[in-house]
């Protein structure tokens, strides 16, 4: 795969021909890891985008703060740089947050939805208050927001990494060639503590913009609008797939699958099962 940079400055993959379709990845993962993705819908008639989120390559400008809401400010100018089309949009875990921000910033820039691993709505916040068995998956969340993760996450061969990886997508071991891509992204100077500002902007007010925080309280109170799929392993080792109850209510067209016998990264461990349950849902 060749490496791009956007007139926006993002650094992206991309693959084939005719209507876009842009994947967003989430954390612990990379762009490397959709080639997959990059081929199948390029051999079924679409232009396929994979770029880096933001602070996940070494060379990417700094953002005043890491919200999702703001992330997906960067992103929508990333998808205006390379197609004046509107786009089908994948969003997996961060990428999901993501997805759900554009799609209300800019629903004239998404054609259909497709989100993974992480609800839309109000049930994953109030999981974190009130559900003991979220909270216990969510503890590294918690653990990222100290200083030592900056030390502790990349010890012994980012071993905490691979870690993340066999617990989030249990009983599938051809995890291990990913979590390396992975790696080999995080090693790079700087991505870390930016991939770890994700979460502490989500949880630390002092490195959010009042701005931002106003404008994902209005987009929270209106539906996403396009056509919606939404998809959870049941067996997520990182998110609950009954967070998903309720997402209806943020949506005015939404698909819910459940697929049995996989984890959070369902793109990867199920490629061909998620590839063609998109691509239905898309044609």
């Amino acid at each position: 795969m060749e490496l791009l940079k956007s007139s926006s400055e993002h650094y992206y993959y991309t693959e084939g021909q005719g209507c876009p379709i842009v994947f967003l990845h989430g954390f612990p993962d990379c762009p490397e890891n959709y080639k997959d993705q990059l081929s199948f819908f390029a051999s079924k008639g679409y232009q396929a985008y994979v770029p880096y989120m933001p602070g996940y390559h070494p060379e990417d400008k700094d953002l005043d703060t890491y919200q999702s809401v703001r992330i997906a400010e960067d992103m929508i100018n990333f998808i205006e740089s390379v197609t004046d089309q509107k786009t089908v949009l994948f969003g997996h875990d961060w990428g999901s947050s993501v997805s759900y921000a554009i799609a209300g910033l800019r629903p004239d820039l998404v054609s259909k939805l497709i989100s993974v691993s992480v609800p839309h709505g109000l049930s994953v916040g109030t999981a974190f208050l009130s559900d003991a068995e979220q909270q216990r998956k969510s503890w590294y969340m918690f653990f990222f927001q100290l200083e030592i993760a900056d030390v502790a996450v990349p010890f012994n061969d980012f071993n905490f990494i691979k870690k993340l990886w066999s617990d989030w997508s249990p009983n599938w071991p051809e995890y291990e060639e990913y979590a390396k891509s992975t790696i080999d992204v995080l090693s790079k100077d700087s991505v870390l503590s930016k991939a770890l500002a994700y979460y502490r902007c989500t949880f630390q007010s002092e490195l959010q913009t009042e701005r931002i925080n106003e404008l994902a309280n209005s987009l929270l109170a209106k539906k996403i609008s396009m056509p919606s799929l939404y998809l959870h392993g049941e067996n997520d080792g990182c998110i609950g797939h009954y967070l998903s109850e309720g997402m209806e209510n943020f949506f005015e067209d939404l698909e819910v699958k459940i697929l049995p016998d996989c984890g959070h990264f369902l793109h990867l461990e199920k490629k061909d099962l998620t590839n063609n349950l998109v691509l239905e849902f898309i044609d």
